[in-house]
C-alpha cells in the first residue's frame, strides 16, 4: 500500500515538472513577417486578431490574413528561404512550417543577408533568464540593497552616451568615478534604474564604478571596476549607417548593437518596441536578457514575471 502511495506521489511530481517545465520555456519563432503592406492582421489563438504595422516574428500557434490590399514576405528561420503571402490569404504557423489556409503562398527561395538564425539563436538562450523567482515577496515597499554591479564591458558613443545602473534605494545616492574622477549622481526616488550621461571623453577605453552612500557616507564599493569603450566619430558612423538598414526590424537591429557593445542602446530599443507592443510578450525574453546582462535585477524579474503570466494563459 505504502508503495502504491509512493508511487503515485513520484508521478505527481513528475507531472508538475513537467508542466512547470512547459510554463518557463518557448520555443523561438518559426518565421519573420516583413515587407508588411496593406491590411495584415495577426492572431495566436485564431479568435482575437490585430493588425500588424511593422516585422513581426511568428511563432508555432500564429495565424496570419491579408486583406483585398494586403501581403507580406514570410522568412523561415530554419531555412532563410523567404515566400511571398498574397492579398485575401491566410497562413497557420506549425512547430517548423507555414502552412497555407487560403490564398496565396509562393514557392520558397534563398534570402541573401539574414542575420535571423542568429536571433533565433539568441532567443533560445534568453531563455534561462526568463524562469521566476518564487521566493522573491512582492510589496509595494522598496527592498533595498547597496550592492550595485555594473556590466563589465560596454560600448558607448556621442549617440549612445549612457551608462545605467540598478536604483539600489529610494534615499541612496551614489558616485560615479571614471578613471579615478569622482562624479556625484543624486537619489532618484522614483527612477526605474539610474541613467547618467557621459560627457567629455576622447576615443579610448575608460574603467568605472558606482559606489552607493547614504546620508552618514559610502555603504557600498565594489571589489573591482568595470570598463566602458568610447567609439570614434568614424566608428560611430558607421554604426549609426547600418542601424538605420535595419530600422524596420528593432530585433535584429538591438542584435546588432549588442554585437557592437553598446547594450544599453539595445536594451532602449527593445524598452521603446514594448512600450507600443506591450501584447508581444512572445519576444520578452529578449528584453529579459537585456535587463540580466545590465545588472537591472529588479526590472528582469518584473519582465520574467509579466512573461511566466503570458505562459500560463497560453497553457
Amino acid at each position: 500500500m505504502k508503495l502504491k502511495l509512493l508511487g503515485g506521489c513520484a508521478l505527481c511530481v513528475f507531472l508538475l515538472v513537467g508542466l512547470c517545465a512547459s510554463v518557463v520555456a518557448k520555443a523561438p519563432p518559426v518565421a519573420k513577417l516583413v515587407q508588411v503592406e496593406g491590411k495584415v492582421e495577426y492572431s495566436r489563438n485564431g479568435v482575437t486578431w490585430k493588425k500588424v504595422r511593422r516585422t513581426k516574428y511568428l511563432f508555432a500557434g500564429y495565424r496570419i490574413k491579408t486583406g483585398q490590399d494586403g501581403s507580406g514576405k514570410l522568412i523561415n528561420q530554419q531555412t532563410g528561404n523567404s515566400r511571398n503571402l498574397g492579398p485575401n490569404s491566410e497562413i497557420q504557423v506549425k512547430d517548423a512550417a507555414i502552412e497555407l489556409v487560403n490564398g496565396s503562398l509562393s514557392e520558397p527561395k534563398s534570402e541573401a543577408g539574414s542575420i535571423f538564425q542568429g536571433l533565433s539563436n539568441k532567443f533560445a538562450k534568453a531563455q534561462r533568464y526568463t524562469t521566476v523567482r518564487r521566493g522573491n515577496v512582492t510589496t509595494d515597499e522598496p527592498v533595498c540593497d547597496s550592492k550595485v554591479r555594473t556590466i563589465r564591458k560596454l560600448t558607448l558613443s556621442t549617440e549612445h552616451p549612457e551608462l545605467v545602473w540598478r536604483n539600489a534605494c529610494p534615499e541612496y545616492s551614489y558616485r560615479l568615478v571614471i578613471d579615478g574622477a569622482g562624479v556625484a549622481v543624486p537619489a532618484q526616488a522614483t527612477a526605474e534604474m539610474i541613467r547618467y550621461v557621459v560627457s567629455g571623453v576622447e576615443s579610448g577605453t575608460y574603467a568605472y564604478r558606482v559606489e552607493v552612500l547614504d546620508n552618514d557616507g559610502t555603504v557600498y564599493i565594489p571589489k573591482k571596476d568595470s570598463a566602458f569603450t568610447w567609439l570614434s566619430k568614424s566608428e560611430q558612423k558607421a554604426i549609426t549607417t547600418q542601424s538605420k538598414k535595419l530600422n524596420e526590424d528593432v530585433f535584429e537591429l538591438a542584435l546588432y548593437l549588442e554585437q557592437k557593445g553598446l547594450v544599453v542602446a539595445a536594451m532602449d530599443a527593445y524598452r521603446a518596441y514594448f512600450a507600443e507592443n506591450s501584447d508581444d510578450n512572445d519576444m520578452r525574453p529578449l528584453l529579459i536578457q537585456s535587463y540580466n546582462d545590465l545588472k537591472l535585477s529588479d526590472l528582469k524579474d518584473s519582465e520574467a514575471r509579466l512573461y511566466q503570466a503570458s505562459l500560463e494563459e497560453d497553457f
